[in-house]
């Protein structure tokens, strides 16, 4: 039997899920093909970023996260010990605790094993076909589109799936980017560790507060709680000293477990142990044709910092809206091209931010990592990474700036960059700007900015881009009261923004023009990229 769809996704774990979800809710069919029989039983990811839990909340699955993140956890902290019944413990904080004036929401806690059964499930109801216990067995593409073979595990029956394009979301060891003939760098396995998840009746606590996780020095590992008393240990092993993975028997995996809390008598009861390896690389490519990498397929890094899984889901974002602009002929195809230029430095950058807080934080018996760069604050690797070229038209009056990672407490409002934060009034209800900038282009007009407010509102008429039009000021229809829009935004009350569909900024004009229908017209014409090619960035 052939199905015909828009884009086949290879992967149905966290970020192929997310990219289902992402094209289904903008009405772009989509086929999942995902080998394992069901969804992640292991819960390595767990940590939302707030950027991250801005994009769900775009297409509404805020509240279903959230109903599995446990309020006692919001306010956990991160330990660090020598083992759990120590005395002495540093306390690193609240991991991404307050954002309220940077982003529209906050960080959620929500295991992968229960987070992708509420990924799929929306996918599914916004017309997502999700097929699990299905593989890849081929696939080839020409100019007009890829044409994939699949097989359903069980019944060994094939089918025919024909789409535009091809999503790679099969995982750091999956068999597409190969096929692709698309090649990693980067400093490659670095460190062996085992995930071991157990029941037990520890306390998720430590002198009174609350742990997210806790960092045990006597077994150069980590611990992390969860409901219920089913917790997740964390620890390294050393090939060079002859340890193996399937040294890790229960007996081996209860005295790790004992030894890290410092006590003899703990319940342990083991649930799965599973290996994985610290890695970090980065595929030199992120398109061939019509397929593209995403996730762990595209580049995978070490856990520390929650960054990978994060930088993954904000992939799946930069690509479904310009997968969207294409199929629905609102963009030539080489919109897409813009794709690896805007990611791939993205990954390469969060992952050296991630190597040095490995660095920072374990021993490295084995002496793999590299050089460390300096450690960047949290919310500037989340928020304020800036694109260097792609689907934006540069500032032409700004003084270049190699600066990567902004502050998004003091956002530069720059082409290139998240667009910044301000909650405004719209309609007498407070809005978050951020919440504005999920669907559709939109352009903002300063209180001054009446020509590129009716330029825009007659040029709405005519594009093919989805675009909406607002006036922020103490007037207007965005009612920014303390009237703060020009100066965050880095224009003259008579200037304007234009905002991309996953919230960056695409173009700005300081100040007004003679001929504002002129300008918007030639910037929309350059960002359809029917006929133009963009510089690349290596």
């Amino acid at each position: 039997m052939a199905v015909k769809t828009s884009v086949l996704i290879v992967g149905g774990s966290l970020n192929g899920l997310t990219t289902a979800l992402l094209l289904a809710h903008r009405h772009v069919p989509c086929v999942v093909v995902e080998r394992h029989p069901k969804t992640a039983v292991q819960y390595k990811f767990r940590g939302i970023s707030p950027r991250s839990m801005e994009i769900y909340r775009s297409v509404g699955v805020e509240h279903d996260i959230r109903r599995c993140d446990p309020i006692d956890e919001r306010s956990a902290q991160v330990a660090r010990m020598k083992n759990l019944s120590d005395g002495e413990i540093t306390w690193q904080g609240v991991p991404w605790a307050d954002t309220s004036d940077i982003g529209s929401t906050t960080a959620g806690v929500c295991d992968q094993d229960l987070l992708e059964p509420i990924l799929k499930t929306h996918a599914e109801r916004h017309g997502a076909d999700v097929q699990f216990n299905t593989e890849l067995v081929s696939f080839e593409q020409d100019a007009n589109g890829v044409t994939g073979v699949i097989r359903n595990r069980d019944t060994g029956t094939e089918n025919s799936v024909s789409a535009a394009y091809l999503v790679a979301a099969d995982g750091t060891n999956g068999t597409v980017r190969d096929v692709l003939g698309i090649a990693r760098h980067g400093p490659g396995v670095l460190q062996h560790w085992m995930n071991v998840i157990f029941d037990t009746d520890l306390e998720p606590t430590l002198d009174g507060r609350a742990i997210r996780s806790a960092f045990v020095t006597d077994i150069n590992g980590t611990f992390v709680p969860r409901a219920g008393g089913r917790w997740l240990m964390a620890v390294q092993y050393v090939p060079e000293r002859g340890e193996r993975p399937e040294d890790f028997t229960d007996a081996h995996c209860a005295e790790l477990i004992r030894r890290g809390a410092g006590r003899p008598n703990v319940k342990v009861e083991i649930v799965d142990a599973r290996p994985w390896d610290a890695t970090a690389l980065v595929a030199d490519r992120y398109r061939e044709g019509r397929a593209f990498l995403l996730g762990d397929t595209a580049h995978v890094m070490p856990p520390t910092g929650g960054f990978g899984g994060n930088t993954g889901i904000q992939d799946a974002y930069n690509i479904a809206w310009k997968l969207d602009a294409v199929l629905h002929q609102h963009a030539g195809d080489g919109l897409l091209d813009t794709y690896d230029v805007e990611r791939r430095p993205v990954a390469e950058r969060t992952m050296a931010q991630a190597l040095a807080r490995l660095q920072a934080w374990f021993k490295d018996p084995s002496k793999g990592l590299p050089p460390a760069e300096p450690i960047v604050d949290d919310y500037h690797v989340m928020f304020g990474y800036r694109y260097f070229a792609g689907a934006f038209i540069p500032d032409q009056d700004e003084a270049s700036s190699e600066m990567f990672f902004e502050d998004p407490r003091k956002p530069s409002g720059r082409s290139g960059s998240r667009a910044p934060q301000l909650i405004l009034e719209r309609e007498g209800t407070r809005v978050s700007t951020i919440d504005l900038f999920n669907q559709h282009w939109v352009l903002v007009v300063g209180p001054g900015g009446t020509g590129w407010h009716d330029a825009a509102r007659r040029l709405a008429s005519q594009t093919p881009f989805p675009l909406q039009v607002f006036r922020a000021g103490p007037d207007g229809d965005l009612h920014d009261v303390a009237d703060r829009w020009s100066a965050v935004y880095g224009v003259t009350r008579d200037g304007a923004a234009l905002v991309r569909p996953d919230g960056f900024i695409a173009w700005r004009a300081r100040t007004s023009v003679a001929d504002p229908d002129v300008v918007l017209r030639s910037v929309f014409d350059r960002l359809s990229f029917k006929e133009s090619a963009i510089p690349r960035r290596s």
